[in-house]
């Protein structure tokens, strides 16, 4: 009867750990392998960077050339891109990328949008992002010659993925020398069901019964 009780205990236990230690994984290259928005394009599932997927859904073919930067520190998310730039000429380039959250103990809480244009001249460059997936509904974010204000950034957010539909463009003359976007990350709290908590009270009174076992023998 004992021995019974005890394979029911452990069982429930190992129960517990496999509730709690599920979780999934991706196959996806690292993000700190891509260098050229080429070799984003080419990675089949996209790249992962910390608990961060992104995956490139679509882009122009003038900026596959393009240098590209994924970093993170801490709950902060970059994507840096440069080496678009056609000072003679006017240019435009689009993509359309989707970031998604690995771990679900985490949600996208902001996002800003960033342009470097250093012209003395006014700027001529205009950067816009359309941006689809969060809870509360879509939104825009742009950057106007480069001045980053109240409409480049979004707080609030609530989105385990957010797609971006995302174009900029540069007058002739004029020097953008990058584009980027940064996401930043919060924390959900998450309260057990039912069923769990039942597992866990098991497997600590499974725990207690088997170490009182133990000292009685």
């Amino acid at each position: 009867m004992h021995k019974m009780m005890r394979r029911t205990m452990v069982a429930a236990i190992a129960g517990c750990a496999l509730a709690f230690g599920a979780g999934g994984s991706t196959a996806a290259e690292l993000c700190t392998d891509i260098v050229t928005i080429d070799d984003w394009a080419n990675a089949v599932g996209g790249c992962d960077i910390g608990d961060k997927n992104w995956s490139l859904n679509s882009v122009g073919d003038n900026l596959l050339p393009a240098t590209i930067d994924f970093s993170f520190i801490g709950s902060t998310y970059l994507m840096n891109i440069t080496g678009f730039d056609n000072s003679d000429s006017a240019g435009a380039w689009t993509l359309n990328y989707t970031i998604s959250v690995l771990d679900p103990l985490f949600f996208i809480n902001a996002m800003a949008a960033g342009a470097d244009n250093p012209s003395t001249t006014g700027g001529g460059s205009l950067l816009t992002k359309d941006v689809t997936g969060d809870p509360s509904g879509a939104f825009a974010l742009s950057v106007l010659n480069g001045a980053e204000g109240a409409g480049s950034s979004k707080s609030g957010l609530t989105a385990t993925a957010l797609t971006v539909d995302e174009n900029f463009t540069v007058n002739a003359g004029e020097t953008l020398v990058s584009v980027s976007d940064t996401f930043f990350q919060g924390r959900t709290i998450i309260v057990p069901e039912p069923a769990t908590l039942l597992l866990l009270a098991i497997g600590m009174l499974g725990a207690g019964w088997i170490g009182r076992r133990g000292k009685r023998a």
